[in-house]
């Protein structure tokens, strides 16, 4: 029976071709979206690497003495090629006033890759349309052509053929996402460097607040195992959906509307505790920590910090692994009842639904939503330099950088970009509501990078941040990098 499905799913269904096919539009997908990286690196990109040939590595003495000769090298020099060296040792540097903080568990490395492999938690799209390729016409298919009352009244033809399609699409879900990531950290590997397997995973300054005391290696290997847990959950909740709805098309809307229903709520954290394959699906989420924001207090004299992720510690992950694990039990006890025409009595019943509602009663009482912020969304690719309500005609004069609102009745001309407090900057661009004129500002100074966003009310003028995306930390290091 084993061969037969087997055979069934990947030579009759075509489901070797369609694998292949996958694979080679998930590595064109890695090839076009590239690695993580930072405009100075990939513009010096041979100078960084040199750099990072003779220093990588824990610190020591012998590398902090180069570091800092190195630095006074350049600072006083100022040909074109120190220039360029400039702006990748800054790179260097800047990971090195983060290391020297805690030596023993941060180590100079090239993070790219890594990076790049362990820091983003989006929808794999490719990988779920390829498991739901592969796993909904297992049920699916005899549904359409009505064998599954035939094959339900053999003897091999129940409970057991429904454990063996469960047991098939499960090796297959394991098959199919191990491929997956070879695809990606061969290309990855191929690209940058990807050494560092044995150093510390808060190495990576992304991970500095994570609690999970793992190298690297440990890290990308716990991450795919809890990728390969979540296909497999997900081709078990495709094997459910399959039995309970009967039709290909409504199973495959089903199983997209899970899979994509998480990361469309609005909040990163949520579908790491969701009991959906979403979160481990992603993985990687579970090991980053808290993660913040800054944000100016509600009299905009200061900066603080806002959470954005709570993180994941690891005794409540192992409390969410097991909930997963009672979650994954059921859909397969209920897939396998449901395919045999059984239906779940009372003892059943009951118990299964006060584990959901303690499960749920926990959730909301600790918080575990996460805290989510609201955003606004201000155009500023209309009439950039110009706006108007019904009180004021607003411009925008780049050349002097100030904006002015004339009273529509009265003629007067009122200066409104006028704040104490305003950052150093260029304004490019004004969107104008009835209440309140938004001016987006580009940062020129300390590291260049960035934007703010102020509204100024147009009853009081009063003026508040609403958006910065600028580094809190521009110093430059005693002004090496100008």
């Amino acid at each position: 029976m084993w061969k037969i499905e087997w055979k069934k799913l990947w030579f009759d269904q075509w489901g070797g071709i369609l694998l292949l096919l996958f694979l080679a539009a998930y590595a064109v997908l890695c090839l076009v979206s590239g690695c993580d990286s930072t405009k100075a690196i990939t513009q010096n990109e041979a100078a960084y690497l040199s750099y990072m040939q003779r220093w990588q590595g824990e610190l020591n003495d012998q590398k902090v003495s180069e570091l800092q000769a190195e630095y006074d090298a350049l600072n006083h020099a100022d040909s074109r090629e120190a220039q360029d060296a400039k702006a990748a040792f800054m790179e260097v540097y800047n990971q090195y006033y983060y290391a020297k903080e805690n030596p023993s568990r941060r180590f100079l490395m090239d993070e790219r890759g890594w990076n790049t492999l362990l820091t983003h938690d989006g929808v794999n799209f490719l990988l779920v349309l390829c498991l739901l390729a592969l796993c909904v016409p297992v049920f699916c298919g005899e549904y359409s052509c009505r064998m599954d009352q035939l094959l339900r009244s053999c003897r091999n033809g129940r409970e057991a053929l429904a454990k063996y399609k469960l047991l098939l699409m499960a090796v297959t879900a394991v098959i199919v996402t191990l491929l997956f990531q070879g695809v990606q950290f061969w290309i990855v590997g191929r690209t940058v460097d990807l050494s560092g397997l044995s150093y510390p995973l808060q190495s990576l300054s992304f991970f500095e607040t994570s609690p999970y005391r793992l190298t690297i290696g440990q890290a990308y290997g716990l991450v795919v195992l809890c990728r390969v847990a979540g296909a497999v959950w997900f081709a078990v909740m495709t094997a459910f959906l399959s039995v309970w709805c009967r039709k290909t098309v409504l199973t495959l809307f089903a199983g997209i509307s899970v899979s994509l229903l998480p990361h469309l709520l609005g909040n990163s954290f949520l579908k790491y505790v969701l009991p959906l394959p979403a979160g481990l699906l992603a993985g990687t989420g579970y090991l980053w920590g808290p993660l913040t924001e800054p944000h100016y207090n509600a009299d905009y004299t200061e900066i603080r910090d806002v959470a954005i992720f709570r993180g994941v510690s690891p005794k409540e992950f192992c409390g969410l692994l097991s909930l997963f694990a009672a979650v994954l039990l059921v859909q397969l006890f209920f897939t396998v009842r449901r395919y045999v025409g059984r239906k779940a009595g009372a003892g059943v019943r009951i118990p299964i639904c006060a584990v959901l509602l303690v499960w749920l009663s926990l959730f909301f009482l600790t918080g575990c939503s996460g805290e989510t912020q609201a955003e606004s969304v201000y155009d500023f690719f209309g009439n950039s330099d110009h706006g108007e309500n019904g009180d004021y005609m607003i411009e925008l004069d780049p050349m002097e950088n100030t904006i002015y609102a004339t009273n529509r009745k009265s003629g007067e001309a009122v200066l409104l970009n006028r704040s104490a407090f305003q950052s150093q900057g260029d304004i490019f661009a004004i969107y104008v509501t009835e209440s309140t004129c938004y001016y987006a500002m580009q940062n020129t100074g300390g590291t260049g990078e960035g934007v703010w966003v102020y509204g100024v009310d147009l009853h009081d003028f009063s003026e508040r941040l609403v958006y910065s995306s600028v580094p809190d930390n521009t110093a430059d290091f005693w002004g090496l990098y100008e």
